[in-house]
Order: structure tokens, then C-alpha cells, then sequence
């Protein structure tokens, strides 16, 4: 009988630390830009896209602290439910595609994600042509998703211009999992019965804010950070994707742009640029901003390295004044900046 109440006093023990640390990482705040609804489905028509957004959430909570809409395509919009015609003439329609930061993970507010706001800066600068910006971008997508975006799924908005935004992590195509039966993201690795994809603990556990901070203290054992550092210099075999989403735009006859945005965590070398110019591909390169804006401003939060709403703003000026420039988009130019660029 004392074994028996030893027992049970160690389990209160073990219950009541859980609850005073899971009270205490809620107070911190450092799991709460991982805590999202279920917002995912699977894609059915290709193997390289396992999951998109459902259409026409509302008010939906998105990782990154990010409450989101989606319209009718399950695109990150304005509107829930926005639904569009077909092109006039007088239309110019840019589709982008992308990961996380596109996305606008950890931008709370869809108007200040930078497709938005480029929408809205070009809107401003001329009545003609009228530009809308459709955003495709979904977390944790590399370089092989958005290639089968541009294939798959932008045809359906009719673009007069699409666009690839990368970071270096985007090369690594293990970084996107898939999506179990209730609508949230698996890691590709989830394999166990106990913690696989359609796992009801791991459903629970997803609300466990606790969870969340030994994930990555076990994740920071196993594999170091890759800092500042780690410029993006060797050609990864995933190269050719990026490949491949140019030469689907050219026999389309489309205009097609790749954006090297900024990350903290890790850049593009110059060699990998010059790759960029010897394959003809036009790139614009705004990863001088992850220098340029203090890391404190840069950070959505102080949890989380996507890049903040000011960072948005920023890329979408900076783009704006590219696309009028060059004449990607027809127009009035903007003034010169210092982004360089490809092609």
C-alpha cells in the first residue's frame, strides 16, 4: 500500500509540473506562433503539391500569429470567399508563389503580407493597367511546389506575369510534409502509430504549447543552426526546379521573375547569382534587407525570424519600383533602387 501511494504522489508530482510549466510557456509566449487551426487539404491532381489551403476560411488562425482569409481559390486574400471573373482588358494579373515568407507567416494582418501591399502601391501609381496580385504561397513549400504551382494551379487566374520568391531553405525538399485528415501539416519523418499523420495524441498534443518548446530543444540537440553565415553557394540538385518554373513560363510566353528575399538564417552567395545570370533567368536579389533592418525590427516576434510587417513593406516598394522599371508591369517606372537583378 505505501508503494501504492508513492506512486500516485509521484504521478501528482509529474501532473503538476506539466500544468505549472505548460502555465508557463503560455505566459512566455514561445509557442504561440506555432499554434494554427486545421487550414490545410490535400491537392488531388498533382504528387508534388500534398496540401493547399481550404477556400474560403474566415477568420481562420494561421501559424505565425497570422488570422487569415482565403478566397474561393484558398488563396491568403483580403476578402473570404472572393471570387474573380474573367481578365479585361485592362487588367494585369501577377501570380506569386512561394513558402512561408510570402505567405506572410507572422504578419498578423493580411494588408501588410508584401503581395498585398504591392498591390496597393501599384494601384496608387496608375489607373492603367489595374494589377491584382493572386498570392499562392503556402508554409513549408520548396522549390519543387512552387514549380508545380505555376503549373497546376496559376493557369486558372490567366497571369500576364508570374513569380517564384525563394529563400535558401525553399532548396531542401524535404522541408515540406503533408497533411493528415483533420487539415494539419505532418512532417514527412511522423511515422510512428502513436505520432503519425491521423494520430489523435498527436491531435492533442498540437494544443500543448509545452509541446512545442521540447521539439525544438530536441531539434537544436540533433542539428545545429545554420547562421548567418551559410551563404547558398553550391548548386543544389533542386536547382531545377527553378529551372523548370522558367522554362513552363517561356512556352507559355509568360514573363517570369525569381525573388531572392531576405533571411536571417542564411543567404544566396554570389556564385549562386552568377548561376542565376549564365542560365538567363531574371531574378531580383532584396537579400541585402536581412543586413539592412536591425534583427530586432526584422523578427515578426521575438520567437519567430519570418520577417516582420515593416520587412513586407519594404520588399513590396522595392518590387513595385523593379516591375514599373523594367516594364514587367506597363506603366509609369519607379525610381531606381538598390536591388540588383538578372536576365
Amino acid at each position: 500500500m505505501r508503494y501504492v501511494k508513492r506512486l500516485f504522489f509521484l504521478l501528482y508530482i509529474l501532473v503538476a509540473t506539466a500544468v505549472l510549466l505548460e502555465i508557463g510557456v503560455r505566459l512566455w509566449g514561445y509557442s504561440a506562433h506555432y499554434i494554427y487551426d486545421p487550414i490545410y487539404m490535400p491537392y488531388e491532381r498533382s504528387a508534388d503539391i500534398p496540401y493547399v489551403h481550404k477556400p474560403n476560411l474566415h477568420n481562420a488562425r494561421a501559424r505565425g500569429l497570422a488570422v487569415i482569409n482565403t478566397d474561393s481559390l484558398g488563396l491568403r486574400a483580403l476578402k473570404s470567399g472572393a471570387t474573380y471573373g474573367k481578365k479585361g482588358k485592362d487588367d494585369f494579373r501577377i501570380a506569386i508563389t512561394g513558402d512561408s515568407v510570402t505567405f506572410g507567416e507572422g504578419v498578423p494582418e493580411t494588408k501588410n503580407v508584401y503581395p498585398v501591399v504591392l498591390e496597393r502601391i501599384l494601384g496608387k501609381r496608375q489607373a492603367k493597367p489595374r494589377v491584382t496580385v493572386f498570392n499562392y504561397a503556402v508554409s513549408a513549400y520548396s522549390v519543387r511546389q512552387m514549380a508545380a504551382t505555376l503549373r497546376y494551379r496559376i493557369p486558372e487566374v490567366d497571369p500576364d506575369l508570374v513569380v517564384m520568391a525563394v529563400i535558401p531553405a525553399d532548396f531542401d525538399l524535404s522541408r515540406t510534409g503533408t497533411v493528415d485528415r483533420w487539415g494539419y501539416t505532418v512532417h514527412s519523418g511522423s511515422s510512428s502509430s502513436l505520432l503519425g499523420p491521423d494520430s489523435l495524441v498527436k491531435r492533442v498534443l498540437r494544443r500543448i504549447h509545452l509541446t512545442y518548446v521540447l521539439r525544438d530543444i530536441i531539434r537544436k540537440t540533433r542539428t545545429p543552426g545554420p547562421g548567418k553565415s551559410g551563404a547558398l553557394a553550391a548548386m543544389p540538385a533542386s536547382y531545377r526546379y527553378v529551372q523548370e518554373f522558367v522554362r513552363f513560363a517561356d512556352a507559355r510566353h509568360l514573363p517570369s521573375l525569381v525573388i531572392l528575399l531576405p533571411s536571417l538564417h542564411r543567404g544566396f552567395a554570389p556564385s549562386f547569382l552568377a548561376r542565376l545570370r549564365k542560365d538567363h533567368v531574371r531574378f531580383l536579389d532584396l537579400g541585402f534587407l536581412a543586413g539592412e533592418i536591425p534583427a530586432d525590427r526584422f523578427m515578426a516576434s521575438r520567437f519567430d525570424s519570418h520577417p516582420s510587417a515593416e520587412v513586407h513593406a519594404r520588399i513590396a516598394a522595392l518590387l513595385a519600383d523593379y516591375l514599373l522599371r523594367t516594364g514587367l508591369v506597363p506603366g509609369r517606372a519607379g525610381n531606381a533602387t538598390n536591388a540588383t537583378g538578372g536576365r
